[in-house]
């Protein structure tokens, strides 16, 4: 998928060099084997072909990142097949080092590697399917579309994904979450409506007073479902940390000839704000955080074999790219 640069616009917005927020580079090669997902080759990509170098090692400011990847879950459990294709252009999910070792490490006269971690099958899908289910729960809030967050909620449709099952793929940390809570959310509703309801009834018998039937539960599902929303996403970004953007000062002072090398007087000495993310995951999560706390519009692509939400942010776009448009013929 990808997504016009118009629509992206404003989740990058404040980051005068996103490139630099997440850098991750990609290996030459990557390999499947015995459930596992890893390195084959951690020759970075750019080493044996450098004229690959920007666009292997810039994740954050790639705006189709988070899409891309919650789109692996749209048709249903991703194929080993589109997992290692999409690895191949990005790279695998996180640093082998738990986050604190170098990106890139010397191997001593062998030149350099990728310092990623291989990851199973089974988890690279549940990642998947829990950025599927992020999405669509934003969506659904966003569209205050009560019956399908309750049915999310107290699992009363019985099912994981609205286009098929995921038989291979552990419970997510969005449905763990719910399953969690749900006996005492569903303890809470019935209760706080009851109270809700006799207070309504008091008002309206002194002051002729009535609420929209339901309204109460409407809000309260509303509220649980951002939640459990904020609940998940801070967990994938709390490694990223608050920063300054590196390259402003050179890129801005220390131009030619060489002896300027600070800033004039009476200049803006204000530095652009940047974050740093330590891997691939928070980088891609960090753009979803954007996107829901600048409360984009979503629209749900119309091609029928996909359905992925997209920020809408031009009102005659119905597809989420090129493909699903052509696509949507079939349907026709």
């Amino acid at each position: 998928m990808r997504l016009d640069k118009k629509d992206v616009a404003r989740v990058l917005e404040g980051v005068p060099f996103p490139e630099m927020v997440g850098w991750w580079p990609v290996a030459v090669s990557y390999r499947i084997l015995g459930g596992w997902i890893y390195v084959d080759n951690p020759q970075p990509i750019f080493e044996e072909n450098p004229e690959r170098y920007l666009d292997t090692i810039q994740s954050f400011a790639n705006p189709d990142l988070f899409f891309s990847f919650a789109r692996l879950g749209a048709r249903g459990e991703p194929s080993e097949k589109s997992i290692l294709r999409w690895v191949r252009k990005h790279g695998l999910l996180e640093r082998k080092n738990e986050k604190d070792g170098a990106l890139l490490s010397d191997t001593g006269g062998n030149g350099i590697e990728v310092n990623q971690a291989s990851i199973t099958v089974e988890r690279f899908r549940t990642e998947v399917l829990c950025a599927y289910q992020l999405l669509t729960l934003y969506t659904d809030i966003w569209e205050e579309n009560i019956e399908a967050l309750e049915a999310r909620i107290y699992g009363t449709d019985g099912t994981r994904h609205p286009s098929s099952y995921w038989p291979h793929t552990p419970s997510t940390e969005l449905e763990m979450f719910f399953a969690t809570h749900r006996d005492v959310l569903q303890i809470g509703v019935r209760d706080c409506t009851r109270r809700y309801d006799e207070l309504i009834g008091q008002l309206g018998e002194s002051y002729g007073f009535e609420a929209p039937e339901g309204q109460y539960v409407k809000h309260l599902d509303l509220s649980v479902a951002l939640r459990a929303l904020q609940h998940v996403v801070e967990n994938r970004i709390a490694d990223v940390r608050l920063s300054f953007d590196q390259n402003y000062f050179n890129e801005k002072y220390l131009c030619f000839p060489p002896a300027v090398t600070s800033p004039p007087l009476k200049s803006d000495y204000r530095i652009p704000r940047s974050w740093d993310c330590p891997d691939l995951l928070s980088a891609m999560y960090l753009q979803f955080y954007l996107l829901i706390t600048d409360f984009e519009p979503m629209r749900r692509c119309q091609n029928p074999a996909c359905g992925l939400p997209f920020p809408a942010t031009r009102k005659n776009k119905r597809f989420c790219n090129d493909t699903c448009r052509s696509n949507a013929r079939n349907y026709r």
